[in-house]
């Protein structure tokens, strides 16, 4: 099955400036990354605050431009389409934001803001586009009822459900979900996410999960990426991931993951520091401020992302069978 959504060396920088006669300095939120997506299949991207997952989530979407490398929808790269074939080509990919409460207009209805997607890009007729609403409406759980009603009147797992529904409006092919269930209750987050995992199952639209719990990414993902500083550390099938994490980043990250099996229980592993400035990256491999295995070939040379034991890693003691 060939991939639905490619990204190349996908990159994205900032220009901050630091005063009237100094030079901008460059931030470089997005360094490098490269993955593909098939239809119904889900990538997660993983990683702490601040390494880079929300900004490739703006850049799949089409908020910002890439500022290097190339994403490809179709066979399509993105950047070269003109201004017609873009527009069309933004209704293929659509976004599900974390927060349902600031997601939603609260001037507008339920039903309205389902139509609205087909409205603006001048779909069917005013009945049409009403009994889509509804269908959809009905496809993520709730009634005709809740047509007529204002975002006040739900609660904050109905209202994500909305949100999903008005992102399928427009039959994507593939769905960008940011954070989807992390502003949810607990008891509501299973609700949501089986509803996503039909939903796929019976649209076969492409996942990309952005998500820093990876309890949820264990029974959503297909395939995970795991970012670090803008750049993917390890990226692999999502079992031989949890199972078996090879870049000591993703073992620290699992490691943090709590679980209810003893047996599934791994040593906590704490890093020291904090995740370094992306206005000044480290030389060599950026993990290496806090490695507790570095070594001098890593504080030099960065490491690129290469085969070990079925997933790609980026780490030179991996790379050597170390």
């Amino acid at each position: 099955m060939s991939a639905v959504l490619v990204a190349e060396d996908l990159q994205r920088r900032y220009e901050l400036r630091r005063g009237l006669f100094a030079r901008p300095a460059l931030v470089h939120a997005l360094a490098g990354v490269s993955f593909e997506v098939e239809a119904g299949r889900t990538l997660a991207v993983v990683g702490e605050s601040g390494c880079g997952k929300s900004t490739l989530a703006r850049v799949l979407t089409m908020i910002e431009p890439p500022s290097g490398g190339r994403l490809l929808l179709d066979g399509q790269d993105v950047a070269a389409a003109d201004a017609a074939r873009r527009r069309a080509l933004r209704r293929a990919v659509q976004i599900v934001f974390q927060n349902p409460y600031g997601s939603l207009n609260p001037r507008q209805t339920v039903g309205a803001a389902l139509m609205e997607p087909l409205q603006v890009n001048g779909e069917g007729d005013a009945g049409a586009r009403e009994a889509a609403a509804r269908e959809m409406l009905r496809r993520v759980g709730l009634r005709d009822e809740h047509f007529g009603r204002w975002p006040h009147m739900f609660s904050g797992g109905q209202r994500q459900r909305i949100a999903i529904a008005r992102a399928l409006m427009l039959r994507p092919r593939v769905l960008v979900l940011d954070e989807p269930v992390s502003a949810l209750d607990v008891s509501v987050r299973a609700q949501v996410l089986n509803l996503l995992a039909d939903l796929q199952a019976e649209l076969g639209v492409a996942y990309v999960f952005v998500s820093h719990d990876l309890g949820v990414v264990r029974h959503m993902a297909d395939e995970v990426l795991v970012m670090y500083l803008g750049r993917a550390v390890e990226q692999g099938a999502r079992e031989a991931l949890f199972e078996a994490p090879q870049h000591p980043y993703t073992q620290a990250l699992l490691s943090a993951t709590p679980t209810v099996d003893p047996a599934a229980r791994r040593q906590r592993i704490v890093l020291a520091g904090e995740m370094p400035s992306p206005l000044a990256p480290p030389s060599g491999c950026a993990f290496h401020t806090r490695c507790p295995i570095a070594e001098p070939q890593c504080r030099s040379e960065r490491p690129l992302l290469a085969p070990v034991a079925g997933r790609q890693v980026a780490c030179w003691l991996r790379q050597q069978g170390r």
